[in-house]
């Protein structure tokens, strides 16, 4: 764990030159203060806890059970948004509104980015789903910071359940969020809330503020999404209430938050264009003649903006920050009081710069089975030409699918530092200038309160505790070692994982609590894996973990119903889905077998025998005897040994241990059963002869038995080994993209109903910033989407799309 950590530290230290450094805020010369304290810890905790984000793109939100569901993985620091390298493995799942995993995938990553895909099981029910994604790192934080997204899938071969009616209290959920976090008696607060419904969007209504002798104290109302505020001022020993006006014409009341009577309430008002005035209210404290201190911290996405002291005067401080020093994006403030305890919170948003990206096509409708050409075009600041990586979908728009809310710079920027589910989060940015959407932006942050960190971590400075492992260099397997008998954990103890077919094969030896290690490079496919103890009388047991996080997000799906409208499409989707499986099933499943790593562990052996080159014996007994020099066969009463001769001592002849044996890649240590097994299944013989170290363990020369077909064929495992259904990485599946080129192709008879014309996981624009894209249209109809989300190697964001029409040619 110390060499990832180091590797870690490494990675972020080209990451954090945008910090503010100590010196620069305050001063080479200012002694020990309050905040240089808290700045120094918080500090120090961000360069301990290297975050990852993940951004997930998918071709489409809406499926039907037995299609195939496309996706891209971004993966960036959670600090400034760079594609950051760390992980080569991303976790996908589909789950349920029971959080049960119904699809689950591995996903090999490269350079801060990976793609897949899933198959919708013919088996699955018609509902919402949340995809979810993150990296073995990850699950060292919350579940909350995992990258999640709703999708709708719907099973035409199924009759779908009808949902559980709920009660009107239950329909609707109503909060309330003081700025800056509590109510204090006789301090005006701006106090913001929430209120939405089963399926998460936003409620307009009408409330109003009751007391306890039952007047109305003031009026207000929902502004976008259900959100808004309203200023209050509770008075000492009034309880007070809301009644909300729903739309159904039902009442719902809800307590405010209760009012203290001492303590700090927190007000934000952005003064003109350049600066911020937060303002802190409290009953007047005195420290000996002075006034008492309070602190302002100021951080976006871990970087440190500000750290700041004042001093309440009758009650009141007040801090001007200038929005230039603040990072793009989410910022904290965060008041701290004399005993350097948080008191007040509450966020702000600062657009970002965004990557720009435009998309175009050479016609605006196109015919049946037609060219499409796509022009994609990146630059950033005055329209300089900028390197972006790129993923693009394009897809057919109809009332079961419409285009996603969720963009890259919605989610990295906004979504993903926010608790919960961001309502149509391209709003805040379509129109980012008008005070509408500032206003909405504002109401946002409000009801939100959101960090990556516990300031009781921060500020008692501790060290974070990481259970997980980055998988830097590829999947990582891990388990425990059970002793059979007293079912405690096992240390020191040897075992070997080998992986029929793939040649992989990898040793680890228990600590003294028992777990394993496997590190898994390059491990595709779905080949199962096999664990044994190199002692032959194992009374152990093995134990593997799941790779998958057992924590989840309190999210919620939204509910879900059947579409009711235009249910021709619904069928139209159906038959296109069955259509294309029963022509093309073995086309849309074909898979890159070309990421495989077939060369064994042991790279280039000393000797090769390829069997078929010589006299067929009928024994292996005979084979090694007759023409396998390296290997002598030696019998010691009844058991039989097979050392190796030692090529690196001529004088001492052969090996006194017998050599690793390996039949397909999987250790065999009782050399009966190598002299029992036939020889006629047997392609190639190798022979590594010299000592070999690899891992911990060290092996007197290496014989590897391979066979025709790599599984093993005919060959029966003692009663240790543990032989385990595994799925490593996912290979990758091929899209598939017809093309009309010539008349004949254009003309074959073969239906095409696809609804998905493109997907392309790969795109790199250039230093010109450009990139050509052509595909083709099918037999479908109808308007089309190409949607396009984009990333620069400096943390920039794009999004873009562009609509076209496919006619049907005129009669």
């Amino acid at each position: 764990m110390k060499i990832y950590l180091k590797l870690f530290l490494k990675c972020l230290a080209g990451r954090i030159a945008g910090s503010v450094l100590l010196a620069g805020i305050f001063g080479n010369s200012m002694a020990q203060t309050v905040e240089t304290a808290i700045l120094q810890q918080f500090d120090q905790y961000r360069k301990n806890a290297l975050q990852e984000k993940m951004f997930v793109h998918t071709d489409k939100n809406f499926y039907l059970a037995g299609e195939i569901c496309w996706f891209k993985v971004y993966t960036v620091d959670a600090f400034f948004h760079k594609p950051i390298d760390i992980s080569k493995v991303a976790y996908v799942e589909l789950l349920d509104k029971s959080n049960k995993p119904v699809v689950q995938a591995k996903i090999g990553l490269e350079k801060g980015g990976g793609d897949g895909s899933v198959y919708v099981p013919v088996t699955i029910n018609s509902g919402n789903y949340k995809l979810r994604v993150y990296s073995s790192w990850m699950k060292n934080f919350s579940a909350d910071y995992f990258f999640e997204k709703t999708i709708t899938i719907i099973n035409t071969q199924q009759v779908s359940e009808l949902p559980a009616t709920q009660s009107t209290a239950a329909a609707y959920d109503i909060q309330f969020f003081p700025e800056g976090g509590n109510l204090v008696n006789g301090l005006p607060s701006k106090i913001a809330f929430r209120v939405v419904g089963r399926d998460g969007k936003g409620i307009d209504c009408n409330a109003v503020i009751v007391s306890d002798q039952k007047d109305t104290v003031m009026r207000f109302k929902t502004m976008k999404f259900g959100l808004g505020h309203f200023n209050f001022t509770p008075v000492s020993g009034q309880h007070y209430s809301a009644v909300f006006l729903l739309p159904n014409a039902a009442k719902v009341s809800k307590d405010l938050p209760v009012a203290y009577n001492s303590g700090y309430v927190m007000n934000l008002v952005e003064d003109g264009e350049k600066r911020i005035q937060i303002t802190i209210r409290s009953i007047a404290e005195q420290v000996g003649d002075a006034p008492a201190p309070i602190y302002l911290f100021a951080h976006t996405r871990g970087s440190v903006k500000a750290a700041l002291s004042s001093g309440l005067q009758n009650g009141t401080a007040s801090f001007t920050i200038d929005k230039d020093k603040l990072g793009e994006g989410i910022s904290h403030f965060t008041i701290f009081n004399s005993d350097r305890k948080p008191v007040c919170e509450r966020l702000y948003f600062k657009y970002p710069a965004r990557l720009n990206v435009k998309i175009s096509t050479d016609q605006a409708t196109y015919g049946l089975r037609q060219k499409i050409s796509l022009g994609i075009n990146s630059f950033g600041e005055n329209a300089v030409p900028a390197e972006a990586d790129m993923s693009m979908a394009v897809y057919r728009v109809d009332s079961l699918q419409l285009p996603g809310e969720s963009g890259i710079s919605e989610y990295l920027w906004l979504a993903s530092d926010l608790p919960g589910t961001v309502e149509s989060p391209a709003y805040y940015f379509d129109s980012a200038a008008t005070p509408a959407v500032a206003e909405a932006m504002d109401n946002l942050m409000l009801t939100n309160g959101w960090r990556r960190f516990r300031w009781d971590d921060v500020l008692q400075s501790k060290a974070p505790l990481f259970k997980f492992a980055p998988e830097y260099n590829g999947h990582i397997i891990t388990g425990k070692i059970v002793n059979i008998n007293t079912q405690s954990p096992a240390a020191n103890i040897k075992t070997f994982l080998s992986a029929p077919g793939t040649t992989r094969f990898r040793s680890s030896k228990s600590d003294e609590k028992g777990n394993l290690r496997f590190e898994m490079k390059n491990f595709y496919g779905t080949p199962g894996i096999i664990l044994q103890q190199a002692e032959k009388d194992s009374g152990y047991r093995v134990e593997i973990d799941n790779p998958f996080s057992d924590q989840y997000a309190a999210r919620s799906l939204p509910s879900f119903s059947m579409p009711a409208k235009n249910p021709a499409t619904l069928l139209g989707r159906s038959i296109g889905m069955q259509v294309e499986n029963i022509y093309l099933g073995d086309t849309l499943k074909k898979v890159n077998d070309r990421m495989i790593d077939t060369s064994s562990f042991y790279q280039q052996p000393d000797a090769i025998y390829l069997l078929d080159n010589y006299v067929r014996f009928a024994t292996m007994e005979e084979v090694l005897r007759e023409y396998v020099v390296p290997v002598n066969v030696r019998r010691k009463g009844t058991k039989y040994r097979l050392p190796v001769y030692n090529d690196a001592d001529k004088f001492n002849g052969t090996f006194d241990q017998d050599p690793l044996v390996l039949l397909d890649g999987v250790p065999v240590f009782d050399m009966d059963k190598v002299i029992q097994y036939d020889p006629l299944k047997v392609r190639r013989l190798d022979a590594v002869t010299r000592r070999y170290y690899y891992g911990q363990s060290t092996f007197d020369g290496i014989v590897n038995l391979v066979t025709y077909n790599g599984t093993l064929e005919g060959y029966e495992f003692g009663p240790h080994a543990a032989v385990i259904d595994y799925e490593a990485l996912q290979l990758e599946r091929e899209f598939y993209s017809p093309v009309y080129e010539t008349p004949q192709q254009a003309g074959s008879h073969l239906p095409d109903f696809r609804n998905v014309l493109s997907w392309d996981p790969k795109i790199k624009t250039g230093k010109d910033g450009k990139y050509h894209q052509n595909f083709y249209s099918s037999d479908l109809p109808g308007k089309y989407v190409a949607v396009i989300q984009a990333l620069s190697a400096d943390g920039k964001t794009g999004s873009s799309q562009v609509y076209f029409e496919v006619k049907k040619p005129l009669k």
